[in-house]
């Protein structure tokens, strides 16, 4: 049977489960060595979008320099998760304290990696940027100051069925009455089609996610872009709760994965985004160019 009719865990459903405080540890994907013990969104899209590029990211686990746009909007989405923790805690962090927070998640995470800056002036102009982003969202949240998160990066972790593997996620808001945000960073505006489309399978994970934890349909999902143009500016575009087509569609993918893993079938997707792969010149040796 495929898993597209498969049905999720008919189990009664459990709370959903916070995140313990900040600063506690998680499971870190690329330190899992068994790509069928667990699926998430990332590895399902990093799946459709090239089997090639999964098989160096997560099968040989070539290890590559940080991007800068990556490192950037890890600390970017550092500051939310805390600043949306103070405001689940009742205990609001204050512009000092989120800047704060900001320069000792860089100078951490920044002493760890190796992000290649082209100057070494690029760095400190990235980090005044990430701080102008996050004070241009402070200032225009969407969400109103009195409103109490239901969560706040909430992990949550869901059987799809005897025999398969668990499906994992940690969601990063979740605004009353049940509505999934997500945050984002980019470098411009998206289309609030182009945004569904491109991460309709991270949305589509999360509903299955919040489903299955609650006993309930979400309300609907929200991204929230901080674009980083030379007057940062936010986005938020707005969808409705998972289709039945999403769901189908997420299924039929997860029945592709299991089976490709099982078959090694790392065939390249060549196309426009191979221009920003990590793994080009090995994927180019490996195919005889």
């Amino acid at each position: 049977m495929s898993i597209a009719q498969h049905i999720a865990d008919p189990s009664p459903p459990k709370a959903i489960r916070l995140l313990p405080d900040p600063g506690t540890g998680r499971p870190v994907e690329q330190s899992e060595p068994d790509l069928l013990r667990y699926l998430s969104a990332s590895r399902l899209k990093c799946w459709q979008t090239c089997r090639r590029q999964f098989f160096y990211r997560y099968v040989e686990r070539i290890t590559v320099p940080t991007a800068p746009a990556l490192f950037i909007g890890r600390q970017i989405h550092e500051v939310l998760r805390l600043w949306n923790w103070g405001k689940w805690k009742q205990e609001p962090l204050s512009p000092e304290q989120l800047r704060a927070a900001l320069n000792e998640s860089w100078e951490r995470d920044a002493a760890k990696e190796f992000i290649p800056w082209k100057t070494p002036d690029d760095e400190a102009v990235a980090r005044e940027q990430s701080w102008a982003m996050l004070e241009t969202y402070f200032d225009q949240c969407p969400v109103p100051p009195e409103e109490h998160p239901e969560g706040v990066e909430v992990e949550v972790e869901c059987s799809l069925g005897p025999g398969l593997p668990p499906l994992y996620g940690i969601i990063d808001l979740v605004r009353p009455p049940g509505r999934i945000v997500d945050y984002k960073s980019a470098a411009r505006s998206p289309g609030d089609e182009m945004a569904v489309h491109q991460h309709a399978t991270q949305l589509a994970c999360y509903a299955v996610l919040y489903r299955n934890a609650t006993g309930e349909r979400e309300t609907g999902f929200e991204l929230h872009h901080l674009i980083k143009t030379k007057v940062p500016k936010v986005v938020v575009s707005t969808y409705g709760p998972m289709s039945a087509a999403m769901e189908s569609e997420l299924f039929f993918l997860i029945d592709d994965y299991l089976d490709g893993i099982v078959r090694e079938a790392w065939v390249p997707s060549p196309g426009q985004h191979c221009a920003w792969c990590d793994h080009l010149a090995l994927c180019r040796k490996r195919s005889g160019m």
